[in-house]
């Protein structure tokens, strides 16, 4: 399992500055991340797909968009969502935008924000900008104690590092995420942050997050209810002394673009492991698809389907659940071509159940946290794969009590 261990490696990023604040938003417990970052340090995002997303998200799509952007803030804020809060919202967060402008006497449109919790209610921005001004914070440049900052129903902190060779040079990664509930494709993240030395452009950093967030962030899903307020940014403080990268296809740059797609795996699965209630991780791979969209329906189609998920949370070896889920992908298929594995148990074959089919052996198999399906279609030769977890009656427990 991906839970993260207070021993893990400490990686420190030059320019990288952490600030752990109790705001007051929510009760007895840090709810408040200050981020700042070296003059022209490099950013890049995806976000949520919603119609409906917080005002953070508007504000920072719009920053993202501008040619030659940079950040030297990042401010995060957990127990409020500020979204669906109207003008005031907006208001808010171009309070709190200002604010930190002025404090670290940079642009406007270098000051990034999240907010994550509840949905509907509105943010103070004084609380915040009282808090960075006057308060002192509770901790400084911890990643765990950053991680935990922008909790809501979490249950444990999520953050992974790494190192990674350009050239000559060894530049450091960092990530910190949160996600628990609300989590879907488009994006499925909630909340998660990249931190890198390497000296890179915004241009090139757009690219690979661009590229490595299909098959990772937006490969999970826990209840198939996508947040308003997801967000994924990966910034460099481009301290490293390689010369600036500007070109996405250099070939020195594969080893970082594996490794930040590895570092976004990680914490995507970090998600789905802490998902409200969940008690097992399921790995889904459709293989053999006529072509990746099919592949991929077909995937979503299993993880999203409460039966499927409620039996592995029994342990019930009810594997025609998973023939329901693939045939209400409406996908085209030859059922008579499908066969389906519980790791490395065959359980069906040619549209029938496996011959030497053991309930006794795939019951057994279920008892794993860690549970892998796989499905073979036959058809062409595109796979994928997608992570989520089972349900249980904790989930509803968690959910029905979530702002009490």
């Amino acid at each position: 399992m991906l839970k993260n261990k207070d021993t893990i490696k400490k990686i420190q990023i030059k320019g990288l500055d952490f600030k752990i604040f109790k705001s007051g938003i929510k009760k007895n417990s840090t709810d408040l991340l200050l981020i700042t970052l070296p003059k022209f340090s490099s950013i890049s995002g995806v976000f949520t797909k919603s119609n409906t997303p917080s005002a953070s998200v508007i504000d920072c799509k719009n920053k993202i968009n501008l040619k030659n952007n940079s950040i030297r803030c990042l401010v995060v804020n957990s127990g409020n969502a500020n979204a669906f809060t109207g003008i005031k919202g907006i208001k808010a967060v171009n309070k709190i935008t200002k604010f930190l402008s002025t404090l670290y006497n940079c642009n406007e449109n270098e000051v990034y924000s999240s907010s994550t919790g509840v949905i509907g209610e509105e943010l103070n921005p004084s609380q915040i900008t009282y808090c960075i001004k006057n308060k002192r914070p509770a901790f400084v440049n911890s990643i765990k104690e950053a991680a935990k900052s922008i909790m809501t129903t979490d249950t444990f902190p999520k953050y992974t590092t790494s190192k990674v060779k350009y050239k000559n040079f060894e530049a450091n990664v960092i990530g910190i995420a949160k996600g628990s509930g609300m989590i879907a494709p488009n994006m499925g993240t909630m909340l998660a942050y990249i931190f890198t030395d390497l000296n890179i452009s915004s241009k090139v950093l757009q690219k690979i997050l661009t590229n490595e967030n299909d098959r990772t962030f937006n490969s999970i899903t826990v209840d198939s209810d996508t947040s308003t307020s997801d967000t994924c940014l990966l910034i460099s403080t481009n301290q490293l002394k390689n010369r600036k990268i500007n070109n996405f296809s250099d070939k020195f740059l594969n080893n970082f673009k594996k490794c930040i797609s590895n570092i976004m795996l990680n914490l995507a699965k970090q998600i789905v492991i802490d998902g409200e209630g969940a008690k097992k991780i399921i790995e889904i791979t459709v293989k053999n698809a006529k072509n990746v969209n099919s592949a991929k329906n077909i995937a979503f189609s299993i993880a999203n389907s409460p039966l499927v998920k409620t039996a592995i949370a029994g342990e019930d070896a009810n594997w025609g659940r998973i023939v329901m889920a693939i045939g209400k992908s409406y996908e085209k298929i030859d059922q008579n071509k499908i066969k389906i594995r519980f790791g490395k148990h065959l359980v069906a074959k040619n549209g029938m159940k496996y011959s030497k089919y053991s309930e006794k052996n795939l019951t057994e198999y279920l008892k794993n946290k860690e549970i892998k399906i796989s499905i073979d279609i036959s058809m062409g030769k595109q796979k994928w794969t997608v992570y989520t977890c089972d349900l249980t009656e904790k989930y509803i427990r968690i959910n029905a009590d979530y702002r009490s």
